[in-house]
């Protein structure tokens, strides 16, 4: 008979986490000097409100660099820009790859008007929508945000670490796992359905100065903890995104000063079926 293993796994109220592929950069961890493809699938994404729009669509992008009015590259135009984004970010229908697939091109570093590094750090943020994405009194018409995670050639970070590496509480944090660089020989060669992640947050009551952790003790078994699965993004690179505000659902008056976290392989029988706690530090302010 199986022993059973209760382990401690740590949350708030789970936010939904879409783990079929919608948005991908090719090549797969490009350098962000040259021209890369930024794709999504819009029958996938979350929000739906652009799945019934004939296009063509435009991605609205603000990091690493939102560029300002009166620029060549500026997400909308005119005094209502939301209803008029700018023609220089059309994106191209790919029917090769799927009905509702879009990509843009771009050269990072040219687009975006900033260095190699900060687009390493801080990835891509955007979504999708067609030239008039409604408001103004219309419902909006758009994906939801879409973030890109895209590895550096070459790294000192160990095999699991956050981008950005300076994070704040209420933005998008990744989780980024690189199987390839793990040094525990009892983790290496993980399969693509075989890695979950493990969180919990510390935190503090700005009104008593009491700390409290958040976490939730349960029976862990891979099937009841899908929520956990992280997305395998290529090349032996695994990814887990979140808001920390969101996904730890707390009373305002509590700020996360830190989440600790660990991975996990499926089939978890012990210590050497995890990786090296690690620990992200928050600004308290936020």
């Amino acid at each position: 008979m199986k022993k059973i293993i209760s382990i401690i796994i740590f949350l708030g109220i789970w936010t939904s986490h879409v783990y079929s592929q919608v948005n991908w950069i090719e090549p797969a961890n490009p350098d962000v000097t040259k021209p890369i493809k930024i794709y999504v699938d819009l029958s996938k994404t979350t929000n739906t409100s652009c799945k019934d729009n004939p296009g063509p669509f435009y991605i609205w992008t603000w990091k690493p660099k939102e560029h300002p009015t009166g620029h060549p590259l500026v997400n909308g135009t005119g005094e209502k820009a939301w209803k008029s984004s700018n023609d220089a970010l059309k994106m191209t229908k790919d029917a090769a790859k799927g009905e509702f697939v879009w990509y843009y091109e771009m050269t990072p570093t040219e687009f975006y008007e900033t260095n190699a590094a900060d687009v390493y750090k801080n990835g891509i943020s955007l979504l999708v929508k067609p030239k008039d994405g409604g408001g103004y009194g219309d419902p909006d018409i758009k994906t939801e945000d879409l973030n890109f995670v895209i590895e550096a050639p070459k790294t000192d970070r160990g095999s699991f670490y956050p981008v950005p590496a300076f994070v704040f509480p209420t933005e998008v944090v990744n989780f980024v796992y690189d199987n390839k660089v793990e040094k525990k020989q009892s983790m290496k060669g993980l399969g693509v359905d075989s890695v979950y992640i493990l969180l919990k947050a510390n935190t503090i009551d700005t009104v008593t100065s009491v700390t409290k952790t958040f976490q939730v003790k349960t029976i862990f078994t891979v099937s009841e903890n899908d929520q956990l699965k992280m997305t395998y993004d290529g090349n032996g690179i695994f990814r887990y995104s979140l808001i920390p505000t969101k996904f730890f659902n707390m009373p305002n008056n509590l700020k996360i000063v830190d989440v600790e976290a660990f991975i996990v392989k499926l089939g978890w029988q012990g210590i050497d079926d995890q990786s090296d706690l690690i620990k992200v530090k928050f600004n308290v302010c936020n």
